[in-house]
């Protein structure tokens, strides 16, 4: 009897668990968007890496831009804050084959994982005013 209460107790953390995280990634995406209400960037499912990334820069304590390359800016929201990526002088991030996937890999700062929440291409003019204005 006392194992399916517990088992039913779990059951619903879960629930709200997976309620509350997916609410936070929605209103995230509802925060990278333009005056008419539409997404400002191109959201990608992942993102070519070969060995390492050329660069980055940190927007806020859940959002950074990641340079694959001198050329490709992509913004890379957070799934959790990071209050010490502001201060970080290297970062981490994880990869599969050569590609960095959202939900599935993370950028590690101060030996922390933060999983990736999602990604937007954007293009060099995009990155830099981004920059410009945090």
């Amino acid at each position: 009897m006392s194992k399916s209460i517990f088992a039913n107790l779990a059951m619903a953390g879960i629930v709200a668990g997976l309620t509350i995280g997916s609410s936070v990634g929605f209103a995230r995406a509802a925060d990278v968007q333009d005056d008419t209400g539409q997404r400002a960037f191109e959201q990608v499912d992942s993102i070519p890496m070969l060995t390492r990334p050329h660069s980055w820069q940190v927007i806020d304590d859940d959002t950074v831009i990641v340079w694959a390359t001198a050329f490709d800016p992509y913004l890379v929201e957070l799934a959790f804050k990071s209050h010490d990526l502001k201060f970080a002088q290297v970062i981490g991030i994880t990869q599969f084959g050569s590609r960095v996937y959202a939900r599935f890999d993370a950028v590690k700062v101060g030996g922390f994982r933060y999983p990736i929440d999602s990604i937007y291409k954007m293009t060099r003019e995009e990155a830099r005013n981004l920059v410009r204005g945090a």
